[in-house]
């Protein structure tokens, strides 16, 4: 039995993923965006912006949507590069076992891509899931005869009761870019991150595992990352919430973004060559 594709909201095509456990979770094909991960527990794992669009060619306002290939405004390519608003496939594979709790997609260069940025490459998503844990795994290909580089994020926006009651911990000892602070570079001296003011920040050669305690809905969430060497820590609070188109007032209160990513330096691929990274939640 392979994923059930349906009309998700607003009509637009998205894979079901279902794991005999009871765990689930949404993927659209525009953006190749996941929107739900529900574990067994049955407790969605994913925040979602209360007024998030849901329209072709737009990017979804929570989730994890697909930086690529370039982080924020890093170079002459809108904001956040243009995978995460470009309709993927779902790819075409040899294995015969149609696993229902994962699915693989595909995005190619054509002339719209082209006319942005102008090389050849493939890019795949897959995204598996099983009782207690989601993993998003991103590869890129370059199949022209150009070198080209690229940056990354998987931009995880994670459902929490109240950030208030929310600790972030693994991050003691790390350099990290503060963005509200003009990018300057601070080292993370405390045991734990507590968010209670406006957050941005880009840690370089991030742990492989950080863990966020999710104390009001009475859970932690391990972050494991593989292949990305940076991680992001985003909340906009409640000065700048409304600037962003998806939130509402009170959406800044029940999430934090914690992200794998690829920006301190930035990925080179020659013609013919592949990379992967890969970020997976468990609930622990």
């Amino acid at each position: 039995m392979s994923p059930t594709i349906i009309p998700g909201k607003n009509g637009m095509p998205t894979v079901l993923l279902s794991h005999p456990s009871g765990s689930s979770a949404d993927v659209y094909l525009n953006g190749a965006h996941v929107t739900s991960w529900i574990p067994a527990d049955g407790r969605e794992v994913l925040f979602m912006g209360k007024t998030a669009a849901f329209a072709p060619g737009d990017p979804i306002r929570g989730g994890i949507p697909v930086v690529w290939p370039q982080f924020a405004n890093l170079g002459g390519l809108p904001q956040h590069g243009f995978a995460r608003k470009t309709e993927w496939q779902i790819a075409e594979t040899t294995d015969s076992s149609d696993d229902p709790s994962s699915v693989k997609l595909l995005l190619a260069d054509d002339h719209r891509t082209r006319e942005l940025w102008p090389y050849h490459f493939r890019t795949e998503l897959t995204v598996t899931i099983d009782e207690k844990s989601l993993q998003v795994k991103l590869d890129a290909f370059n199949t022209g005869d150009e070198l080209f580089s690229f940056t990354a994020a998987l931009h995880t926006y994670l459902a929490v009761a109240d950030i208030r009651e929310t600790a972030i911990r693994g991050f003691t000892g790390k350099w990290y870019l503060d963005k509200t602070q003009g990018g300057n570079e601070t080292k993370d001296e405390a045991k734990k991150l507590v968010i209670s003011d406006e957050t941005d920040r880009v840690y370089l050669k991030a742990p492989k595992k950080v863990e966020v305690e999710d104390r009001g809905n009475n859970r932690r969430i391990e972050i494991r990352a593989a292949g990305f060497k940076d991680a992001v820590v985003w909340n906009p609070w409640a000065e700048k919430v409304t600037g962003f188109i998806g939130l509402d007032t009170e959406d800044y209160m029940r999430m934090v973004c914690v992200e794998a990513a690829q920006i301190g330096s930035p990925v080179e691929l020659k013609p013919g060559v592949s990379w992967n990274g890969s970020q997976t939640l468990a609930i622990v």
